[in-house]
């Protein structure tokens, strides 16, 4: 099973965000953070009064394409490496799509909203992008190998995570087109896809547990809801006029502490204006996206 695990490990491509984003890299010395702060208003207020459990530890994302759910990570990622008490980020690439320039980019427009001058901004940006390390993995199967050796590449390497971020989760799913296939499938529990969906969430828990910290993953919405009531699933995103249902299987809910559905709205200046829901409720927050990356409203 180890050697199976290790051969899959070598089909994922493995970086730091400095050398994903075009910045030097050099060693750094492990940190620690008592707290991740995601740097969203409405996510930060939650954990504030609802935090992380053993057995719920996810934060998730879900919107449809373009609807800033990407943006949305990377801030939670440049949060949690930027902060006074600074934390190694494991941000997972799960279709391979992810350009870390973006992330580059959000470092240090935050820097410079903090009070930095352009040259401090921008080292405080490569300073942070060390503590990314970024995995690709190309299929399900690579994503929980993945998933399942970060507790030894973080003792490995003397490092403090305090969050894994996976962007595109489900992305593989497309890439593989054998186990897309299973999704149509009405009963799913005998299909191999379940059961690696199964492995994926328990795989996902257990690690967020032994490192000791949060994940915030990011789930496109892509499938419609289905029409009959026999055949709706517990989950259903109500999302621009439109019903779309979750691609999960029930377990996922039972590790989720949090689901934000995203909306976007284009602004007369040509910025995008996204409102955050907690999955079911009326949105009470909002988020400006621009070349720069994204932004709390005031």
């Amino acid at each position: 099973m180890l050697a199976e695990i290790e051969k899959l490990l070598a089909q994922v491509h493995t970086e730091s965000g400095s050398d994903a984003a075009g910045q030097p890299s050099r060693q750094r010395s492990p940190s620690s953070t008592a707290h991740v702060h995601t740097g969203i208003g409405a996510i930060d207020s939650d954990l504030a009064h609802t935090p992380p459990t053993p057995a719920r530890r996810v934060i998730e994302l879900a919107g449809t394409a373009g609807s800033g759910k990407t943006q949305a990570l990377l801030r939670i990622c440049a949060t949690a490496a930027m902060a006074p008490a600074s934390a190694d980020v494991v941000l997972i690439d799960a279709d391979g799509t992810l350009d870390l320039r973006r992330l580059a980019r959000q470092m240090r427009q935050m820097a410079v909203d903090g009070g930095a001058t352009d040259s401090a901004a921008e080292a405080a940006a490569a300073q942070a992008l060390q503590r990314i390390h970024v995995f690709q993995p190309a299929t399900t199967h690579a994503l929980v190998a993945t998933l399942a050796m970060l507790p030894r590449y973080v003792r490995e390497r003397r490092l403090r995570v305090r969050l894994v971020a996976i962007d595109a989760l489900g992305g593989n799913h497309w890439i593989d087109r054998k186990e897309a296939a299973c999704l149509q499938l009405k009963i799913k529990r005998a299909t191999p896809w379940f059961r690696l969906q199964q492995l994926l969430v328990d795989t996902l828990l257990a690690t967020c547990q032994r490192l000791d910290c949060l994940a915030a993953v990011a789930q496109v919405l892509v499938l419609p809801a289905f029409a009959s009531e026999d055949e709706r699933q517990e989950r259903v995103f109500a999302v621009g006029g439109r019903e779309f249902r979750d691609a999960m299987i029930p377990r996922w809910q039972a590790i989720v502490l949090r689901t934000y559905v995203l909306e976007p709205a284009v602004c007369p200046d040509g910025l995008t204006r996204v409102s955050f829901a907690m999955h079911g409720q009326p949105a009470r927050h909002a988020a400006v996206i621009g070349p720069w990356g994204l932004r709390n409203c005031d």
